[in-house]
């Protein structure tokens, strides 16, 4: 029987039970998160080995800090009964993907990329994990696969054989432990490269390399049986990758690949045809404040400073003038970027790779307060279903404190904190204390897909059942509404149905609308509405649409799927927005003028795909966007001024840690902060 509470948690149902203790799902009142709880059983409390070992793995699991290991929120006792807060992993195992059917060679590569990252976290801090398979791998709801459960972790400072523990103990799981462990001698981290060989086997066979009918039999066929090729079950794969799994699992430890990451780069570079950088020990912590040095900050403003002053005359007469590339028979633009050209890796020492040489003059030196390039000092946004906030050129990286379902719709209010939705609620967070604020929750049979705050922060606009509620930005009048209807029944409520709403944006004035809506007359095709809006007579006035896009101006990709996967707009008539072409959203990048009626295919990386969540700086002057090469998986964040002036030395991304966007398909979802 489930107990209620365990210390401040209540305990909502349990989720698992093993050798080493029972796993429960909670809720944490305090920061209103759902949790998961492991706990020594109480029918194991007066078993002093277990309780120690139960203790330990306490310790062990709170000293790996990695974006990919299931993280502990809180550690304690209750009534001499130890336990650990941790995460919630909403998304189940990897085993229980399994049991649903083999997976893809890409899919199968994303999840070693992350788990070979983890794995030389915890082997770089003298941990080896000791019992890898599917069970221990989670995901989160976004499908982010994270490795739990240490709980037979040992140091490598001491080695471990069946002399000095149970058997059960020294083998951890028959189906995928390595010869040396079933064997009973000691082992290093080579035995968790054997483990990663083995369900890297089983995601693309949907078997284990070994059955058999007991554990002793099965263990034996890791010890003396050749390791089973893949290629039987899946003969379309890549003859490497038959190479690949045998290597990870050589029953010799010394045939193996010497450490995690070796495993994931070979596996990569035969699925994506790439070579990439996975650092090994790729934690936030330590990286935080390493691209905040001041050659770099100083490198960034003198940069700064030369962009302005070349491209300020033209910004200028942007409003009354066709954009510089409209007079071309063809429109086509393009923001020049030249990738650089080398591969960056991870380094304290970086910095942009455009560097201008400054000659001071001595002559009554004047000081200069430098602009601040595009009007924006902070950029927030999404990874790993976290909530990110860095300075624009990547430095002070902070991540805020949220739980770990996926988020949209950041933007930041008049006041300078961020709103976003998560579990069909609309949250506001100060970045200084990093707690969420819970505005507003809807029924979970009500679809929340937007909810934006006027620029000005005094009216919020929300998208619900594809309808949309225009009224006072005011928390209080939220704390009894927990339904679209609750919503009708508002004082100065705004409401319109006329059209299938989903996110929506402001004008800087607050009298039209950008709207993403389901066009149900171009068979149900997403479009752009600009809508004008008469907020004080909407009782009387409808909106009234003035313009669809991308209507009959722009020509999607014929490999498109039609979809606009992001768009953004600078409240007057210059729009962003980008099609849908590989990893659910990436695609082309459009641009549109409201007021000319012209668009372009802009690419700014060199003009080749692909492109997500661009947005306009808050003076218009730049653009922030995410960029992923079309044969490639790696994402980066780019921040550009518009239209991008040549360069000769090229532009480079900005330099943050790798580990931060694992998943290819990804959305950032910038929102990019107003300078005070």
């Amino acid at each position: 029987m489930s107990p209620d509470k365990v210390g401040r948690y209540k305990i909502k149902a349990e989720l698992g039970r093993g050798g080493m203790g029972r796993v429960y799902r909670a809720h944490d009142p305090i920061s209103n998160r759902e949790v998961a709880i492991k706990v020594l059983p109480s029918e194991m409390l007066h078993n002093l080995v277990t309780r120690a070992r139960f203790k330990r793995e306490l310790k062990l699991v709170a000293s790996l800090e990695h974006p990919a290991i299931v993280p502990v929120y809180d550690v304690g006792e209750e009534n001499d009964q130890p336990f650990f807060v941790m995460r919630y992993m909403s998304g189940g195992s990897l085993a229980a993907i399994i049991k649903k059917g083999r997976l893809s060679l890409s899919d199968a590569a994303v999840i070693i990329e992350r788990l070979a990252s983890a794995l030389d976290h915890a082997h770089e801090k003298g941990i080896i994990h000791r019992d890898i398979k599917p069970d221990n791998v989670l995901f989160d709801a976004g499908n982010n696969p994270y490795l739990s459960d240490f709980g037979v972790a040992k140091f490598m400072e001491a080695p471990v054989s069946v002399t000095d523990a149970g058997p059960q103990e020294a083998m951890g799981t028959p189906a995928y432990i390595s010869p040396e462990q079933a064997r009973g001698e000691n082992i290093d981290h080579r035995a968790d490269i054997y483990g990663l060989g083995a369900i890297l086997y089983e995601m693309l066979t949907g078997e284990r390399p070994y059955a058999g009918d007991t554990v002793i039999s099965v263990a034996i066929q890791h010890v003396n049986d050749p390791i089973p090729s893949v290629l039987k079950a899946r003969p379309e794969l890549p003859a490497e990758v038959d190479t690949i799994i045998k290597t990870a699992m050589a029953k010799d430890k010394d045939g193996r690949y010497p450490n995690a990451v070796d495993l994931a780069l070979a596996l990569n570079k035969v699925t994506f045809g790439e070579e990439r950088t996975i650092p090994s020990l790729a934690t936030l912590n330590g990286r935080q404040n390493t691209s905040a040095s001041p050659s770099k900050q100083t490198g960034w403003i003198v940069m700064a400073l030369l962009l302005l002053a070349g491209i300020g005359g033209w910004f200028g007469l942007r409003g009354q003038l066709p954009l510089p590339f409209a007079a071309a028979p063809t429109p086509s633009a393009s923001i020049t970027a030249v990738p650089p050209t080398a591969e960056p890796t991870m380094t304290s020492t970086m910095a942009p790779t455009l560097t201008p040489i400054v000659t001071p003059t001595v002559e009554e030196a004047t000081p200069v307060v430098p602009s601040i390039p595009g009007g924006a000092d902070k950029v927030a946004f999404v990874a790993g279903n976290q909530v990110y906030v860095m300075n624009m050129d990547g430095s002070e990286l902070i991540q805020l404190r949220t739980d770990n379902s996926a988020k949209s719709g950041l933007h930041w209010i008049a006041d300078g904190r961020l709103v976003y939705l998560a579990r069909n609620c609309a949250y506001i967070v100060d970045v200084q204390i990093e707690q969420p604020e819970e505005i507003v929750c809807f029924d979970a049979s009500e679809s929340l897909e937007g909810f934006r705050v006027s620029r000005d922060g005094k009216m919020v606009a929300i998208s619900i059942q594809r309808t949309l509620n225009i009224l006072p930005f005011d928390i209080d009048i939220f704390n009894d509404v927990e339904s679209r209807f609750n919503l009708l029944a508002l004082e100065n409520n705004c409401f319109y149905n006329q059209f299938a709403f989903r996110e929506v944006l402001w004008s800087k004035d607050g009298t039209r609308l950008a709207a993403h809506v389901v066009d149900t007359e171009l068979v149900s095709s997403d479009q752009i509405f600009l809508l004008s809006v008469d907020i004080p007579n909407c009782a009387t006035v409808g909106p009234v649409r003035i313009d669809r896009i991308p209507g009959g101006h722009i020509d999607f990709d014929s490999k498109s799927t039609k979809r606009i996967t992001s768009y953004d707009w600078d409240g007057e008539h210059l729009f962003l927005l980008n099609d849908s072409l590989r990893n659910d959203g990436f695609g082309d990048l459009y641009f549109y003028n409201s007021q000319t009626r012209e668009a372009a295919k802009i690419n700014p990386v060199d003009g080749i795909c692909c492109y997500r969540d661009a947005r306009w700086s808050p003076n218009g002057d730049y653009i922030f966007f995410s960029f992923q090469p079309y044969n490639g998986s790696e994402i980066q964040l780019y921040y550009l001024p518009f239209p991008n002036p040549e360069s000769e030395d090229g532009w480079a991304p900005i330099q943050i840690p790798d580990i931060l966007f694992t998943n290819p398909r990804e959305k950032p979802q910038p929102a990019l902060r107003p300078a005070p």
